[in-house]
């Protein structure tokens, strides 16, 4: 055989390895429709000539074993459909890997860097251009003519890229047609709406979140607004239902309806989001996202409800006022106090809301029914996840290049635990308690809150933390650390919005940044709060740092250890005498 042919066979041979490596990620075992078949051509020719030598850069590179690596982490990660189905295709998965290596400049030896390259990369051009060609060849089907200068249809493309299209055989139609409606319905209110938020609005425009937006809109919608024309809008004839449609959307991300108001009107239903007051300025795989927001509510009001006493602070001056002890005049704060007493009846009580506690979180010290299971795994797998941050942490700072060579592996691992459990256990009638719940601690709250409760208890800072600080002490003789309860309740809340929205292949860095922060606060939180309670042991020795003092780095990792060994000790002493109601 000549010298030329070995070269030949050796080149092919070598090439085959590539292939088989970009191949080994498995495609979908389901039929796809029709139309995704065609727009995937039409996907993979975009990319064969964008990048034609993409393969040929993978062996000049040396890349072939690290792109065995790189399918084998992609294959163990739940992949939605159109990413598995891109990725399946060799010509566009060689292309985001020479993308990332020569234009994102991730090294040869860096698996984390290319992986969350080729996850980013696959988001972006190869999707947008896959649902273009999805949603056109429906179109051209359907003969349906779309004029871009028409602002109406300038946001199909929007609503396309924020939804996505199914792509199973049957569901592409359906989808589409569906997205059509959408947009018949909204026309261009959307349009509209950023001009309202950037030309005619006193509001801050971060105010303006992407969840108010879309509440605005469907409010909008529903009353039917209709635009008769610019000239009309920039008069500020439509202005007021703007401003309405912001309240409604406003008292929709910051309120719950009462299941107490609710139960009284025939036929109505209760509907919540779980976003709570976090006291700023103003099923492939089995998880259940909205149990995981309720849990995170559920976390919220044991904290602020039961462990800052906000029940019980209120119910004290309930009885204040009952018996002549508060003086308050007619008015707001009057009603308010005597709705809040009438209801006490009907309100779960301080045993159910602890039963629920020690449920779902396995906190507290509230008895269950004998047939109820309680979830013991949370409080280890919620340590489990905190020690993972520090530990991460602790090697991003402790590393020459920084975190992208820091597995964030076991993390992820630790948060999908958490997500598996609390999908099974924040069920049946939970959700509804919640709500419930939730509006009790509200109407709690605007009674602290009131102008004359403030005049009379708040002290010189004039706040409601001021006023539980105050009553807790006069009337239920406790001192409670409110600054380090909000920061549990408000930080523990973000990490439970993480855990319920997390999806390992569409991780933002700035959403992972915020869970870290989060969770760092609360950890240092929960140590404060430890250290408060009245039976607190004291510190044990602490080795100082080579130059004698205590960096903020040890300072972290010291309390992350003492909350650890004192966990079981320090939730019963937090918790004793918080499930009694009566004051």
């Amino acid at each position: 055989m000549s010298t030329t042919s070995l070269t030949s066979n050796s080149k092919s041979s070598t090439i085959h390895a590539v292939d088989q490596a970009l191949q080994r990620i498995g495609g979908l075992k389901v039929r796809i429709d029709d139309y995704a078949i065609k727009a995937l051509d039409a996907t993979q020719a975009y990319f064969e000539a964008k990048y034609p030598n993409s393969k040929q850069y993978i062996l000049s590179q040396g890349l072939t074993g690290r792109v065995e690596e790189l399918s084998q982490r992609l294959n163990g990660i739940g992949l939605d459909d159109t990413t598995r189905l891109l990725l399946s295709t060799p010509a566009i998965y060689a292309a985001l890997i020479e993308k990332a290596q020569t234009e994102d400049k991730v090294k040869s030896d860096d698996l984390e860097g290319l992986y969350s390259s080729v996850l980013r990369g696959v988001g972006d051009l190869p999707r947008r251009y896959f649902l273009a060609r999805l949603l056109t060849a429906v179109l051209n089907e359907w003969r349906i003519q779309i004029k871009t200068s028409n602002r109406q249809w300038q946001q199909l493309d929007d609503q396309t890229l924020k939804r996505g299209i199914p792509i199973r055989a049957g569901q592409v139609e359906p989808a589409v047609q569906e997205l059509l409606g959408l947009v018949y319905r909204v026309g261009d209110l959307p349009y509209y709406l950023d001009q309202y938020i950037n030309q005619r609005s006193a509001i801050a425009k971060t105010a303006f979140t992407s969840a108010i937006r879309q509440a605005m809109l469907d409010y909008l919608v529903k009353l039917g607004v209709q635009i008769k024309s610019e000239t009309i809008f920039k008069a500020g004839e439509y202005d007021e239902y703007f401003a309405l449609a912001y309240n409604e959307a406003l008292k929709q991300s910051t309120t719950a309806d009462d299941p107490i108001d609710t139960a009284r009107t025939k036929g109505g239903q209760v509907s919540w989001n779980f976003t709570i007051d976090s006291f700023d300025s103003v099923d492939a795989q089995g998880v259940i996202p909205e149990n995981i927001k309720a849990a995170g509510v559920l976390d919220y009001l044991y904290y602020i409800g039961e462990c800052m006493q906000v029940f019980n602070v209120t119910n004290a001056l309930v009885l204040r006022w009952a018996s002549g002890m508060l003086d308050i005049p007619e008015g707001k704060t009057a009603a308010a106090l005597y709705r809040f007493h009438k209801l006490r009846n009907e309100r779960n009580t301080s045993e159910e809301r602890a039963m629920l506690y020690k449920r779902v979180l396995n906190k507290g010290n509230g008895r269950v029914l004998s047939n109820m299971v309680v979830n013991q795994s949370f409080p280890g797998l919620w340590y489990q996840l905190m020690q993972e941050v520090t530990d991460y942490i602790d090697k991003t700072e402790g590393s020459r290049w920084g975190a992208g060579w820091v597995s964030r592996a076991p993390l992820y691992q630790a948060t999908k635990n958490l997500q598996y459990n609390l999908s099974e256990h924040m069920t049946g009638m939970a959700h509804v308690q919640v709500t419930e719940d939730y509006a009790h601690l509200q109407e709690a709250l605007d009674i602290l809150k009131s102008p004359e409760i403030l005049g009379d208890f708040g002290g010189r800072r004039k706040n409601v933390w001021s006023v539980i600080e105050q009553i807790a002490k006069q009337d239920l003789g406790k001192t409670v650390p409110t600054a380090n309860l909000r920061s549990l309740a408000v930080e523990g809340n973000k990490i439970f919005q993480w855990i319920a929205t997390f999806e390992e292949g569409g991780v933002q860095e700035d959403a992972f940044t915020s869970f870290l922060g989060a969770a760092e606060a609360w950890i240092i939180s929960q140590a404060s709060v430890g250290d408060r309670t009245p039976s607190s042991r004291p510190a044990r020795p602490r080795p100082p740092s080579n130059n004698g003092h205590t960096s903020e780095r040890e300072r972290f990792e010291r309390d992350l250890k003492d909350v650890k060994a004192e966990f079981k000790a320090m939730r019963k002493e937090i918790n004793d005498g918080f499930d009694d109601w009566e004051v």
